[in-house]
């Protein structure tokens, strides 16, 4: 039924890093750093590592030269990365000339932008005889002529991709006999949503022992898009006719490309857009979502319309409890984590949204909505600002229980100090 209305479940999407590297100034070879350069998280028991991969966009390796000798002295550079795995020109079979020829890449989960005549990510190439020849992906091949080198993709339910020729009439059969390959990406999700200064590991391209780390946290990972997902975006999407026009069509779209979470626009004039971004996991917006951001909105904005794309103004809000009473019969563990586990659902990403107040009566809701709570004595809570660092979000009408967003800030969850808890089972 999605498809009927030209909407198909996003797949994953790659968290992104900006990772720092340290060499020594006087290592015996410049630093290279080679496309499709590997790094990761450090594996633990139970969990393993967690991959990212150097794509620039340049295509070619990063070389970065010595500057003076002394090994006291180190030098550094900064790349970006994704959490993807590349697989290189894999075989997907011989063209048998047939109309509506169909190969299936054989790993998954695929990694596809939003947009069906995006080139990233996934490369096909034809082999004609006298080398192979790219060829471009489309949305749909009702509109591609006969001589046209197009294909489409389809996503089936468990994220195994399968590429679509054309008839001869829509889209350019594959000649005969004909070696297809394709390059491409797989992996993303929001387990590549890793913290700050966790990646920390280099597996491969890089030639010289090199120190890494990533200063800030991953962001922009999410999971292949849910039904629960589709049936709130579609409509608004279809609405848009993917076109942005109002700023219910930039959120609507905006919120349609993997990684993002939550959007909203602001007109600062007639022809300039603010669209304001928190990445998947209620995180900062990074320098690849955004690329991405402005390359998807290019077909789909006004011409006269300059779009900015910007993180938002975080609200870290933190909430203090004096005293939480427990019924006799209950473990007062059992019960202040049951407690901090229901404070943590309020900051759950479906229920945020920008500029919307926060209540101190909602706190008090759930902490007695919690089975074992005789009491709650003392709560209080506070916002601070990500621009400028630390400010007070109105600390007077806070103190009689309200916070107010601004319409380009997001609340996110801060600490719980929780300082005493009477009563109950020890």
């Amino acid at each position: 039924m999605l498809a009927l209305i030209g909407y198909n479940l996003a797949t994953p999407a790659p968290a992104a890093a900006e990772l720092t590297l340290t060499v020594p100034n006087d290592a015996p070879t410049p630093l290279r750093i080679e496309v499709g350069a590997r790094f990761a998280t450090q594996a633990t028991p139970g969990k393993p590592a967690i991959e990212f991969i150097y794509l620039p966009v340049t295509g070619s390796a990063l070389e970065v030269p010595r500057s003076g000798t002394g090994s006291p002295k180190t030098i550094s550079t900064t790349i970006s990365v994704i959490n993807a795995t590349r697989i290189v020109n894999e075989v997907l079979g011989v063209s048998t000339g047939q109309a509506n020829q169909s190969f299936r890449l054989t790993q998954s989960p695929v990694l596809l932008p939003r947009d069906p005549d995006s080139q990233d990510y996934l490369q096909v190439e034809v082999d004609r005889g006298s080398g192979f020849e790219v060829w471009q992906r489309r949305g749909t091949l009702l509109y591609s002529l006969s001589r046209d080198s197009h294909f489409t993709v389809q996503i089936n339910d468990v994220n195994e991709a399968e590429l679509l020729f054309g008839d001869g009439r829509y889209g350019q059969i594959p000649p005969l006999a004909s070696t297809i390959r394709s390059t491409y990406l797989i992996g993303g999700g929001a387990a590549g949503n890793v913290g700050a200064n966790t990646i920390t590991v280099v597996k491969g391209g890089v030639n010289v022992s090199a120190k890494v780390t990533n200063p800030q946290a991953a962001s922009g990972g999410a999971d292949r898009e849910s039904i629960e997902s589709a049936r709130r975006q579609a409509p608004q999407v279809f609405r848009s006719m993917q076109r942005a026009v109002t700023a219910e069509d930039y959120i609507a779209l905006a919120e349609n490309v993997p990684g993002v979470a939550r959007a909203t626009a602001v007109a600062r004039s007639w022809n300039y857009v603010d669209l304001y971004i928190v990445a998947a996991g209620n995180l900062d917006l990074n320098d690849d979502l955004r690329a991405r951001l402005l390359r998807y909105f290019d077909e789909r904005r006004i011409v006269t319309t300059l779009l900015s794309v910007r993180s938002p103004i975080f609200v870290t809000i933190t909430i203090t409890i004096v005293e939480l009473g427990v019924e006799p019969t209950f473990y007062r563990e059992d019960v202040q984590q049951r407690v901090e586990e229901s404070l943590t659902a309020l900051f759950e990403i479906n229920r945020l949204d920008f500029g919307q107040p926060f209540y101190l009566s909602k706190v008090y809701e759930v902490i007695e909505a919690v089975p074992g709570v005789a009491f709650v004595r003392g709560v209080t809570f506070q916002g601070r600002r990500s621009d400028p660092p630390g400010e007070l979000v109105d600390p007077a009408i806070a103190a009689t229980g309200l916070i107010q967003l601004r319409s380009q800030e997001f609340p996110r969850q801060g600490s719980l100090n929780l300082l005493s808890v009477t009563g109950g089972l020890g």
